[in-house]
């Protein structure tokens, strides 16, 4: 029988926390609910409102736990592109382990900040340290950096949300194609579209696209950094 909020000394908002994390990676965040975390934990619905006062709030401590959860580097960089290299995996690990994370930490002027967002955002900055740039930007490189890393991020979450729902409805997955899955990038049919959909044992190896392409942005940065005659 759930316990009630007077009755429940195995609860802390840690626990609930993590449960909370625990729900979100398995299923995702539509299936988190005050309630349902409360039954994985044996304890009554109200008595979670004794230590965490919404769902909202839960999510909240949900997100600061999992930015912390992922330590920040404890080394100065060797330079800019090594500090943003060493930012841009730091995030793809945790979108890996935590995809629900991404809608709440996405770059956009409403993003809702918080003590370990703001954190990580310092750490990524400090990758510019010494080269004399304007805030701004700065600010505009670290846009296209964040742009590039989320927006990769975003094709990752929507192949683990794919996959997961193909699993619970015993579909076929887009990882292991049969013919209809193919059939619409015949090289007859599309030559341009066709060979490159098809190129490689695997071309959507998400892993080896994020480095290239992050590369790609890198070498982008360097560019612009150079015309302005910035010592790297």
């Amino acid at each position: 029988m759930p316990e009630d909020g007077s009755n429940a000394p195995h609860l802390t908002v840690e626990r609930i926390v993590q449960a909370g994390i625990d729900v979100a990676d398995a299923e995702g965040l539509d299936a988190l609910s005050m309630r349902r975390i409360a039954t994985d934990l044996g304890a009554s619905t109200m008595a979670l409102y004794r230590y965490v006062a919404s769902k909202d709030d839960l999510v909240a401590l949900m997100v600061e736990a999992a930015l912390t959860g992922v330590p920040l580097p404890d080394t100065l960089p060797q330079n800019w592109r090594h500090g943003l290299e060493r930012a841009a995996y730091r995030d793809w690990e945790l979108y890996h382990r935590h995809p629900w994370i991404l809608s709440k930490v996405l770059v956009t002027a409403w993003t809702h900040s918080s003590p370990a967002l703001a954190a990580d955002s310092e750490s990524a900055f400090s990758a510019f340290d010494g080269l004399g740039l304007e805030p701004a930007d700065a600010f505009r490189y670290m846009f296209m950096f964040a742009s590039y890393v989320q927006g990769v991020a975003l094709t990752y979450v929507s192949d683990m949300e794919a996959e997961r729902q193909a699993r619970n409805t015993g579909r076929r997955t887009a990882h292991k194609p049969d013919d209809e899955h193919n059939s619409p990038y015949e090289p007859g049919a599309y030559p341009r579209l066709g060979p490159a959909m098809l190129a490689g044992a695997n071309p959507w190896d998400l892993d080896a696209l994020f480095a290239a392409g992050l590369a790609g942005v890198l070498d982008g940065i360097a560019a612009d950094i150079a015309r302005r005659g910035i010592e790297a």
